[in-house]
């Protein structure tokens, strides 16, 4: 929590900023990223959503993940964002028998979005009955100046079920599209029926992020998503996917960038062969990596060491030879976060930011 705090503060300072035109505005990082609209009005369904999913890099995933998404609908040149201006708290919560969109569908909650307590969900692998699909939800709203111009939400459901003899089930893709296209109809017409600011022409955007408990990476991926727009909707199958590097899996989806990593930490490993690693997790979208997160891990190394590794780092980052994807290396001593490089997609310039 402490590091990603730190590598988006880093971040920050280093990065230009852009401006949409809207009144009242943090400045963009850059000319790729959306504003905030201040002042900032925080939601209570913060803490429903921690309490839901305690993993802080999960939350953060699904969350930005839904801004790259929401990006091919709204221009980050001409809207900022606001967040859960209209889902709050109590329209998502459906513990102790609330009337909210994460609960069962029953007389009491007929707007709720997960399957009914009796109702026999097929998954495409066996029947399951009281099935938690919906686990979250989260909610970005998209205005120019005060008027709304759009809504993306994004939909965090379980890529597996509970049997009644305690075993999981894996919900099928073909199965999970078809819960998910009732499911975004309906929300989306829930949104119309229950603002008076979302209106038909207010386009709302959905996708699902399908967690994935079986990846060693903690992490799933966005896997559907549908557009509305005047009381019509269209729908697209997205495929995401982490992978630890090193693993067999990342070798598979992309032997280059493998063997690129294997040269890339054998001469690192040069300037300090001791207790010095490298890890990370590469994100794949249709098979493409996308994201490469590398922390070089390193034990009671003086200042002078540690300013040599951030030196040949700069240097062997033209091992990478993709200029699609995104790339980040930490440099963490002791636990603490002594650099960030970062060369974004499309770039051949590194950005360093070091503490010493």
């Amino acid at each position: 929590m402490r590091k990603n705090k730190l590598v988006l503060g880093l971040l920050a300072l280093c990065l230009c900023a852009c401006s949409t035109g809207n009144k009242n505005q943090a400045n963009a990082l850059d000319e790729d990223s959306y504003q905030a609209i201040l002042p900032y009005e925080s939601s209570d369904t913060r803490s429903k959503h921690v309490g839901l999913i305690q993993n802080t890099d999960l939350r953060v995933e699904m969350e930005s993940g839904l801004m790259d998404l929401s990006k091919k609908y709204f221009s980050p040149t001409t809207v900022g964002y606001k967040t859960h201006q209209f889902l709050d708290y109590d329209e998502l919560d459906a513990t102790d028998g609330s009337r909210g969109l994460l609960g069962t569908v029953r007389d009491g909650n007929p707007n709720g979005l997960n399957p009914s307590a009796d109702e026999e969900f097929d998954t495409g692998n066996g029947i399951v009955t009281n099935a938690t699909i919906l686990v979250d939800l989260y909610e970005l709203d998209w205005y120019t100046n005060d008027n709304l111009k759009g809504i993306s939400l994004g939909l965090v459901v379980n890529g597996e079920l509970s049997a009644s003899d305690g075993s999981s089930v894996e919900i099928t893709d073909e199965k999970m599209q078809n819960y998910l296209e009732v499911t975004f109809s309906k929300l989306a017409s829930y949104m119309h029926e229950r603002f008076n600011e979302i209106n038909k022409n207010i386009p709302i955007f959905i996708a699902a992020y399908r967690l994935d408990d079986s990846n060693t990476t903690g992490k799933g991926g966005y896997m559907y998503e549908g557009y509305y727009k005047g009381g019509q909707g269209s729908f697209t199958s997205l495929s995401q996917e982490w992978t630890l590097v090193p693993s067999s899996r990342f070798t598979d989806l992309d032997s280059s960038a493998a063997t690129e990593f294997a040269s890339f930490k054998e001469e690192i490993s040069r300037v300090l062969p001791d207790n010095t690693y490298i890890t990370g997790e590469a994100k794949f979208e249709s098979k493409k990596l996308k994201k490469l997160n590398l922390t070089i891990t390193a034990h009671g190394k003086t200042a002078g060491e540690i300013l040599a590794v951030v030196e040949d780092v700069k240097d062997q980052m033209d091992t990478f030879s993709s200029k699609k994807c995104d790339y980040l290396i930490t440099v963490l001593n002791d636990d603490t976060v002594y650099a960030l490089i970062e060369r974004a997609s499309g770039s051949s310039e590194c950005n360093v930011i070091s503490k010493i």
